[in-house]
Formats: C-alpha cells, sequence, structure tokens
C-alpha cells in the first residue's frame, strides 16, 4: 500500500452500491490511468469517472450526471480496498510523469468512493498497455555526476585538440552516445543506479542484481616513423607493440601529443 493515501474509511450506512470492480471496468480503469491524458488533472478526473460511471451502471445515470451535485454523497458507494488501493497507486506511479505523484493521489483519494474490506478480492494489477511503464527508473549518485561531467568535458577537449571531424573526437563521442542511450533503453522495471569507476569509468548497479562497468579505454600512442613498432598508453614509457615487435632507436614521433587530451572510446565491461 503507499504510505501516504489510506483508504476511506467505511460509512456507517449500508452504501447503496458496495461491490468489487469487474475485470471489464478495471480494464477500462486501467486504459484511463495509461491514456493519453495530458496532465494530473485530466487523469484524476478520467479515473473517478470510469470508477463512478461502473458503480452507476443500471441506474439510467452516469457520474456527469452528478458531477456538479451537491448532494451527491461519494460515500454511498464501495469498492474493495485492495482494488481502492490498486487504482490509487498506480494513478500516483502514473503521476510521476508530471512531478505531481503525492497532489494527484491526495486529490483523487478525496473523489474515490470509499472502501470495504473483503478479503477474498484480490488486489489488481493495473499495468500499462505492452507492460512498459511511463517512466525508466535511473539514479546518478552525487560522486557520479562529477564523472559524468568530466567525460562531457573529455570530448569537448577532444574535439578542440583534434577538431570534431576527427576519428578521435567521433570515436569518442560516439561510443559515450550509445553508453548512455544504453542506460535509458532498460528492459520495463529494471531500476539502475549510476556509480563513479575512476576518472572516465562508471559502475552500473541494477535492482535484479546486475551489474557492469562503463569503462573509458585509452588508445596506445604509437610511433609514427616507418618500420617503428613502438607504443605507449597515457604518459607511460614507450615499449615494444608485441614481443617480436621492431622498435627503432630514435626520437618516437607520437600519433597524437603527449601534452594532449588522450583518445579512447567507452566500452562496456562485465
Amino acid at each position: 500500500m503507499n504510505p501516504w493515501f489510506t483508504p476511506t474509511s467505511p460509512p456507517t450506512a449500508t452504501p447503496a452500491v458496495r461491490r468489487p470492480l469487474t475485470s471489464t471496468e478495471l480494464d477500462t480503469i486501467c486504459e484511463q490511468i495509461h491514456g493519453d491524458a495530458p496532465g494530473p488533472h485530466k487523469l484524476v478526473d478520467a479515473v473517478v469517472t470510469a470508477v463512478f460511471d461502473a458503480l452507476l451502471t443500471g441506474r439510467g445515470r452516469t457520474y456527469r450526471d452528478h458531477h456538479d451535485d451537491a448532494l451527491f454523497n461519494r460515500d454511498n458507494y464501495a469498492i474493495p480496498v485492495s482494488q481502492w488501493t490498486a487504482i490509487v497507486t498506480t494513478v500516483t506511479d502514473r503521476a510521476y510523469t508530471w512531478g505531481a505523484a503525492t497532489s494527484t493521489g491526495m486529490d483523487l483519494a478525496a473523489l474515490l468512493p470509499a472502501s470495504y474490506d473483503d478479503p477474498a478480492v484480490p488486489t489488481p494489477i493495473l499495468k500499462p498497455r505492452g507492460n512498459r511503464p511511463h517512466l525508466v527508473r535511473l539514479d546518478i549518485s552525487r560522486d557520479a555526476t562529477t564523472t559524468v561531467a568530466s567525460c562531457q568535458q573529455h570530448l569537448i577537449e577532444l574535439a578542440d585538440a583534434y577538431g570534431t571531424d576527427s576519428d578521435h573526437y567521433r570515436d569518442a563521442a560516439a561510443s559515450w552516445s550509445l553508453q548512455l542511450t544504453n542506460l535509458i533503453n532498460v528492459p520495463p522495471g529494471v531500476h539502475r543506479v549510476l556509480h563513479p569507476d575512476g576518472p572516465l569509468s562508471l559502475y552500473v548497479s541494477t535492482d535484479d542484481a546486475d551489474h557492469y562497468g562503463i569503462v573509458f579505454e585509452p588508445i596506445a600512442r604509437y610511433c609514427t616513423v616507418a618500420d617503428c613498432h613502438a607504443v605507449a598508453v597515457a604518459d607511460g614509457p614507450w615499449q615494444t607493440s608485441c614481443p617480436d615487435a621492431t622498435v627503432l632507436d630514435h626520437e618516437h614521433q607520437p600519433s597524437y601529443p603527449i601534452d594532449g587530451p588522450q583518445p579512447g572510446r567507452w566500452t562496456t565491461r562485465p
């Protein structure tokens, strides 16, 4: 149960209509919750209308007929607390897309019919169409925001040093964009958290106990002189690219400046 709301207590008098909503009626309410409401107020109005229209079935009137009736007593109608709670909780989750979860839930709770306890009525699952949530949950720790900013700054430095048309910048920018896209395109219901894992790398944990790294892999600096196969990573010493490679005894000419920003790309590691 959502801790912000408490179902209304049953009225002392027997409600005029006191019954569970049918599966068909719940489907209609679910469509209203996950429909195209332009904002929280329209969402509340659509859901309340669907609930009362269901309870008024067979009485020759709809909720709109009572909408402005000061004598209309919502406590004359009641649904099981399991259904009441599911509706409020699902609408509250939907309202997160507008940043208005609390106020929307409170407005809805005030307008819904009363509730009563019936252990025989299960809690309905009011899933969105296609079972795809309206929000993708991605949390970023405070320290990780610094790392993300550093990654973006590194791209700016690559562009300034080598140009936006250079392979150094284009490869790095494309790999960073791909990693961000993968973070957003998560399976439904998966919650991910970003943590720092080095100056330009991140650690990603999920609520299903999975984890992986978004790691910046620098490109080795190599000597551009013909027949010399010396390489160096970052500010490290020159060394052979492989055990049997030839390294000439001369002043190596680096493929990118020693004092320039480190080219590379972001990759995913388990």
